[in-house]
């Protein structure tokens, strides 16, 4: 009987303990959730995105949060928070955008089921709410190796030639609406163009307008078309257009000469106007300029004279032609993937944030430690001994040698943990370029904690869109890493039960506007660089240095507000943009080689991330380090001793006096290269001139040092020569848009060497590889000869 009435009790108790937990699950059944990712659902690997999600309420008012858990790479991840306020038996949209995808880790990880959590109140009170609808996004992607242009268009059939040029030169087009358009920047980072055709502007919600000004700010190219009425069109977008067209013309269609037919129409209406400071006329038509554009921050604004979508010039079968082969579509400054390569925020962390993660820390060396065992061997032992038998007390020997023991230990461990122990530590390492008054660039910050606990990072004073650092979570539960909060003034990360005496480190793209710049006034003439530089940036430089090829030229510090005479005599003709030799995978031993290798990472990191993936001509640069911050981090409610490094660059526009021959090396000509049909597997081999790729066809662009491209030079001899199996290259005629095959390993033209250098510099090597070999292939080297006519 006891038996049973055990049982019953027991029963009753689970029946109870049931009832209890389930309405806490039940509880949020009445919200549905519906997203919408990216662009029509299509979302670019690696690159932020929008998400627009909207909340039902069936019952009682609700609020909460929404996180939405994503992986960078296969080794980062965290989640993203949305608050949510729905009253009862109400509909609402909200939008928020994520930093990345990776396309790598969701395509081959089937164990996460959900990736999209509901919380009643704060995420940080852990009240998990059930929830009916979408449970994990699943975007479609982009592929890798296209780029991405968005069209904004009050009807994008009106752009159909356009979107076939796209397809065809490998750019994913992506007809974008209204809704699609976030309220920040960060979500249109997965788009590298953005065209308007005749689409007001000026009816999007203000957040949406600046969101576009800070996309091109950060690097992204605009393409506007004309409009009859552009000042009430392009809204805030107006007062930043390199044209402000005031009157409509016709004029007629010879521009469009680089197609192989002519327009059948002889003329079309233009909109024309006042050119801004600093806009460039890219194509004319007689005196009236067709298409212009001028930098804005990191990014640049392209304008057209026309209509981009108007008839007859919509529906000209050539139109396409004309567009793709335009300096409208050349290159992207966005850092981005390469169709089959690594993951470049693998890449970023690896190369740059890694080394952040290295604190500076008391130690003992080698010889410390030998001294310390040698008097305590030889000295105190016979000391003791002989001390003790004097006053016949041996017999306490055994505690006076633990008690000196302990006593020692516990000194060496708050020696070498008392910066440990007292407060957290935290470094902040950037790298920046200044281009119109803003530095755009990256940030890494880490922070070595003190105590075990939640640790939240608070950012101002900038834009800071980054990762969480490479760690062993599991993706389907990143609220346990770090979990990303926007508000109004400053932006956090917060990573939870961190350990004691552990790391955690946040990195990725950041930017500053209105940061200044440095007034640069400096000639070069007779291998003789002299002038003055001004420091208008609101931080000191430790040391400044101009970096041409190879060759770094220290200048010396200079504080803010203040100049320095720069007089140096170098070894080269003629200044060329910046190169590194490779980096450094050495494991430190000191503080000292500590910072040497942050330095020397950075450097790498400034050149492979930024530079190289710039639109800057071949031109040299200036750098400095300053221990100021660009982005303010600060680690809430703690006193955290803070260390910070920062590399800012800008390059050098030189007036440059020449004469005389001269020879050029490939090493002083910048060069990227273009994939026509195949992928880049590395482009970061170990060395400059060589990369992995998949069979397919590239073109290899050399640019000839700023200043010689400019200057009225006259060539005498270009040499090439390659090696390799598996490769054929020619060369491109610049007048008659063919390609010069080389069938020879070395190959010498003397002749109209003017038909394969372009008017800004350039030189295009078409490289086609066939056959399952060795994906490495050796890029051609080049000797250019030719003398400057003063």
């Amino acid at each position: 009987m006891l038996k049973k009435k055990v049982l019953f009790v027991f029963l009753l108790c689970l029946v109870i303990l049931t009832q209890a937990v389930q309405p806490t699950k039940a509880e949020g059944s009445f919200i549905k959730i519906s997203v919408k990712e990216g662009y029509a659902g299509k979302v670019k690997s690696g690159r932020g995105f929008p998400v627009q999600v909207t909340v039902e309420n069936s019952g009682a008012d609700f609020t909460g949060d929404i996180l939405f858990n994503f992986a960078s790479s296969y080794n980062s991840n965290g989640a993203k928070v949305l608050s949510i306020d729905v009253p009862k038996g109400s509909k609402k949209t909200y939008s928020l955008s994520l930093p990345a995808f990776s396309e790598e880790y969701y395509n081959n990880n089937t164990q996460v089921k959900q990736s999209i959590f509901l919380y009643k109140g704060s995420w940080k009170d852990d009240h998990e709410q059930a929830f009916i609808g979408d449970k994990k996004l699943k975007p479609k992607y982009i592929d890798q190796g296209s780029r991405t242009l968005g069209m904004l268009s009050e009807d994008s059939d009106r752009l159909k030639e356009l979107k076939v040029m796209a397809t065809s030169n490998q750019i994913e087009t992506i007809v974008l609406t209204e809704e699609m358009i976030p309220d920040d920047e960060l979500g249109l980072d997965s788009l590298d163009y953005i065209m308007i055709d005749e689409f007001g502007i000026s009816k999007l919600k203000n957040t949406k307008q600046q969101a576009i000004l800070k996309w091109v700010q950060n690097g992204g190219k605009l393409i506007a078309g004309a409009a009859p009425n552009a000042a009430g069109s392009y809204g805030s977008l107006y007062q930043v257009l390199p044209m402000k067209p005031d009157k409509e013309v016709l004029t007629d269609t010879k521009f469009f000469q680089a197609t192989p037919t002519l327009p059948p129409f002889k003329d079309i209406p233009v909109f024309v106007g006042q050119l801004d400071k600093g806009a460039n006329v890219a194509v004319k038509s007689g005196d009236l300029p067709m298409v212009v554009h001028k930098g804005y921050g990191s990014g640049e604004i392209w304008q057209t004279a026309f209509s981009l979508g108007d008839e007859p010039l919509s529906s000209w079968k050539d139109y396409g032609h004309w567009f793709a082969v335009s300096p409208m579509l050349k290159g992207t400054s966005t850092f981005q993937f390469q169709k089959g390569g690594p993951n470049p925020f693998d890449m970023l962390f690896n190369e740059f944030a890694e080394v952040n993660e290295y604190f500076a820390s008391s130690q003992f060396s080698i010889g410390q430690i030998s001294l310390f065992l040698l008097v305590y061997l030889l000295l105190l032992v016979p000391f003791l001994y002989f001390l003790l038998k004097r006053l016949d007390k041996r017999e306490h020997a055994w505690w006076i040698i633990m008690g000196v023991a302990f006593i020692s230990s516990v000194g060496i461990f708050v020696i070498g943990a008392k910066d440990r122990i007292a407060k957290p530590q935290m470094n902040q390492t950037g790298i920046y370029k200044t281009e119109n008054g803003q530095l755009n660039g990256f940030e890494a910050v880490t922070f070595l904690s003190n105590t075990g606990g939640d640790y939240q990072l608070d950012f101002s004073k900038g834009k800071f869109y980054g990762v969480p650092g490479s760690s062993m979570m599991p993706v389907n539960d990143g609220k346990r890493y770090a979990v990303l909060e926007n508000g109004r003034k400053t932006n956090s990360v917060t990573f939870p039960n961190v350990e004691y005496w552990s790391t955690r480190t946040y990195f990725g793209q950041a930017s500053k506007q209105n940061a200044g710049q440095f007034d640069i006034n400096l000639s070069y003439e007779n291998k003789k660089l002299s002038g003055k530089i001004v420091n208008h940036f609101p931080y000191d430089f430790e040391e400044l240095y101009i970096w041409s090829g190879g060759k770094k030229i220290k200048v010396g510090p200079v504080k803010s507000g203040e100049s320095v005479s720069v007089n140096e005599t170098m070894q080269q003709d003629y200044l060329a943009g910046p190169y590194s030799q490779g980096n450094s995978y050495k494991q430190p031993t000191s503080q000292q080689e500590v910072d040497e290798l942050k330095r020397e990472k950075m450097e790498y990191a400034a050149i492979e991330f930024l530079y190289n993936n710039s639109q800057s001509e071949n031109q040299p640069i200036l750098y400095g380090y300053t221990k100021d911050s660009v982005i303010k981090a600060d680690i809430k409610g703690k006193n955290e001793a803070r260390k910070g490094l920062s590399l800012i660059y800008q390059t050098l526009n030189i007036q440059t006096k020449l004469s005389g021959s001269f020879t050029i090396k490939d090493d002083m000509l910048k060069n990227h290269i273009n994939t026509i049909r195949g992928g880049i597997i590395n482009d970061m081999t170990g060395r400059r001139n060589e990369m992995e790729l998949d069979d397919g066809e590239y073109d290899y662009v050399l640019e000839l040092p700023s200043q010689l491209a400019k200057m009225n030079r006259k060539l005498k001899e270009l040499e090439i020569t390659w090696q390799g199996a598996n490769v054929t290259y020619s060369l491109l005629n610049h007048k008659t848009g063919t390609f010069l095959p080389l069938p020879k390993s070395h190959t010498t033209i003397k002749e109209h060497l003017d038909q394969y250098i372009s008017e800004d510099g350039a030189i295009i090597i078409k490289l086609i590889k066939a056959g399952q070999g060795d994906p490495l292939v050796r890029m051609p080297e080049l000797s250019i000869k030719g003398e400057i006519n003063s």
